[in-house]
């Protein structure tokens, strides 16, 4: 009877200390997590704390070669979360001009964003999508998404980005405007709206972004609401003039968001 006792308090204290370790699992193991996830794309360097809570510098390497610095990230994940089969997290950085707070949840082949928000300058924009770099685009670009639903080659949901205050090197009026790229999910193809909240140069369009390849095709119009002359510049670069100063544009590229690669 003794025996059985002791065996029974032997395995009571095992579990209670796999527990423990389990939740003193350092901040590193969830580092070589996000590394690993994202093929690379996000590195968390220092760090500081646990698997569950920690804090440390999120850097960016996307294109492979060039690292961007967002500052000190912190990060908080639920472990209860475990027993639905996912994990659940929450991240939000704090550097002066690239802020991101967003919660996401990840399983084997799924991957949900929550309540995010980010914001960069428009010129980080195009480090990662080399074709904007024509414009030299200059203001703040705001990233929203209330719930956006990635699978492997599929996304559902509405995610919308806010050139705030745009402008480009090649005009000298600034700003040009404000301007919203709508892109809601449905299925393998991303549809794209592209309108004008305010400004000097008005600017539409439509488009599609294909998921598994990455293709990315957006046709619109341009026109100076005023201050035409001073736009020709810029204007010349998107189109032939169809009258009335309106201008045809057509931009194809591609574009994987970062990490998601190989997901």
């Amino acid at each position: 009877m003794i025996k059985k006792r002791w065996l029974q308090y032997a395995i009571f204290g095992l579990v209670f200390y796999l527990i423990f370790l389990v939740i003193e699992l350092p901040a590193s193991w969830f580092a070589w997590g996000l590394n690993r996830y994202t093929q690379g794309s996000l590195r968390l360097d220092p760090i500081s704390g646990t698997l569950w809570s920690g804090r440390g510098r999120l850097i960016l390497n996307y294109p492979k070669t060039v690292p961007h610095d967002f500052g000190e990230a912190q990060w908080r994940i639920n472990p209860l979360w475990l027993f639905t089969g996912r994990i659940q997290l929450s991240l939000e950085t704090s550097s002066q001009d690239r802020q991101i707070r967003t919660t996401f949840g990840i399983t084997a082949n799924r991957f949900l964003l929550k309540n995010t928000e980010a914001l960069v300058p428009a010129s980080f924009i195009a480090q990662l999508y080399p074709p904007a770099s024509l414009i030299s685009p200059q203001g703040k670009v705001r990233l929203t998404a209330s719930e956006l639903d990635v699978e492997p080659e599929k996304m559902g949901g509405t995610a919308v980005l806010e050139w705030q205050s745009a402008g480009s090197s090649l005009s000298n009026v600034q700003p040009l405007g404000d301007y919203r790229l709508e892109i809601t999910g449905a299925g393998k193809t991303a549809s794209l709206k592209l309108t004008t909240l305010r400004g000097v140069l008005e600017l539409t369009g439509q488009g599609q972004w294909l998921l598994a390849s990455g293709q990315l095709q957006l046709t619109g119009s341009a026109h100076p609401r005023e201050r035409a002359i001073e736009l020709e510049p810029l204007l010349k670069l998107l189109g032939k003039e169809q009258g009335d100063g309106k201008r045809i544009f057509a931009t194809h590229g591609q574009f994987m968001p970062p990490g998601l690669a190989g997901f």
